[in-house]
């Protein structure tokens, strides 16, 4: 699979003070190399998660995430705030929504009833699942604005958070060998 990331490439670097040089360099790379990267030329998926490892921006990586393999990343817009105090607003706001339709939509019903889903049912389900989504991106834009501030990444907070979840059994200790290897 061949991606095109200049836009975020090029993001990246700002947000890290990183240069294109730099990058060819951490990475064992020919400067140009990065250079066709930034102006939009295909990048491997082993490239494009070298970029990430030595870039370590939480937001680059989820953006390659969403790309390679559609996983959720966080909100990024224009109209999303860049303080915690105030993403916690949004966050606040989107989880009541969330509840909201929970309730409105009957979704645990639903959700209960063994027999095919009525049009009706879909359409309340689905209006609920995409208010699930908005309270989950939020949840990780939150995520991703925290380590930030505290100067590390999601990646390295969930390595630290893993043995909890171990000892919780919301994950098996087989599935935690993924995080050692950072």
């Amino acid at each position: 699979m061949k991606l095109k990331i200049g836009s975020n490439l090029t993001a990246a670097l700002s947000r890290t003070d990183g240069t294109q040089r730099w990058l060819a360099a951490m990475m064992g790379k020919g400067k140009s190399s990065v250079n066709n990267y930034v102006n939009n030329a295909p990048v491997s998926a082993d490239d494009a998660v070298s970029m990430a490892h030595v870039l370590d921006d939480d937001q680059f990586s989820q953006e390659l995430g969403s790309l390679m393999l559609g996983l959720i990343k966080s909100f990024t817009g224009s109209k999303i705030p860049t303080n915690m105090s105030s993403l916690l607003d949004y966050d606040d706001f989107e989880e009541d929504e969330e509840k909201r339709y929970l309730k409105v939509n009957h979704v645990r019903m639903i959700l209960a009833n063994p027999e095919e889903l009525s049009e009706r049912e879909r359409e309340d389900l689905i209006s609920y699942l995409f208010e699930k989504l908005d309270s989950t991106m939020m949840d990780l834009t939150v995520l991703t604005a925290g380590a930030d501030r505290l100067d590390t990444t999601l990646a390295e907070l969930l390595h630290e958070r893993m043995p909890t979840y171990v000892k919780m059994h919301y994950i098996r200790r087989e599935d935690m060998t993924w995080s050692q290897k950072r």
